[in-house]
């Protein structure tokens, strides 16, 4: 039997003893039945919801362990690749190719800023466009604080949630 049919079963079973359409001598022992079954599927509910609460926080540890890694691979790669730009320019080659492998240089452009904020400044002043502005998201945190302390937000209010715990 499902859960969802326990708990209708459960329910209907409740609806009746409050209306006096079951014995009382049979009420311990219906209840006891229907009531166990209902916490034997609940349990085994919650087991499989805490198994998976605990597989996602090792894929989640993995995934951390993994970005580090791969920063760090990354990192080595972008310090290898300039140590041998370095180093080929300074022996005045352009391009080198070997059995395994074709090493040149390509030129390419790009935008430096020297002063992040004066840029920023100016920007303003004379020409927005060239700033990325992003669209401001809601702190739901603050929008709580301020209902909580009396203020009246249109389009905002406070809900009581039941979350369940497993634990």
């Amino acid at each position: 039997m499902k859960l969802y049919e326990i708990a209708s079963d459960y329910y209907r079973l409740l609806s009746a003893i409050e209306e006096g359409e079951i014995p009382e001598e049979a009420i311990a022992d219906t209840l006891e039945a229907v009531g166990g079954e209902l916490s034997e599927k609940a349990d085994n509910i919650a087991c499989m919801i805490k198994n998976l609460n605990a597989e996602a926080d090792a894929i989640k540890a993995e995934e951390a362990k993994l970005a580090e890694r791969r920063k760090q691979k990354e990192k080595t790669v972008k310090s290898m690749k300039e140590y041998l730009a370095n180093n080929l320019l300074l022996a005045g080659m352009r391009s080198l190719e070997t059995a395994r492998n074709k090493i040149s240089f390509r030129s390419s452009s790009a935008v430096k800023i020297d002063d992040e904020a004066a840029f920023i400044a100016w920007a303003k002043e004379n020409d927005a466009t060239l700033l990325d502005v992003k669209e401001p998201t809601i702190s739901l945190s603050a929008v709580k604080k301020s209902i909580s302390e009396g203020s009246v937000i249109e389009g905002a209010s406070i809900v009581t949630r039941m979350n369940l715990q497993i634990k």
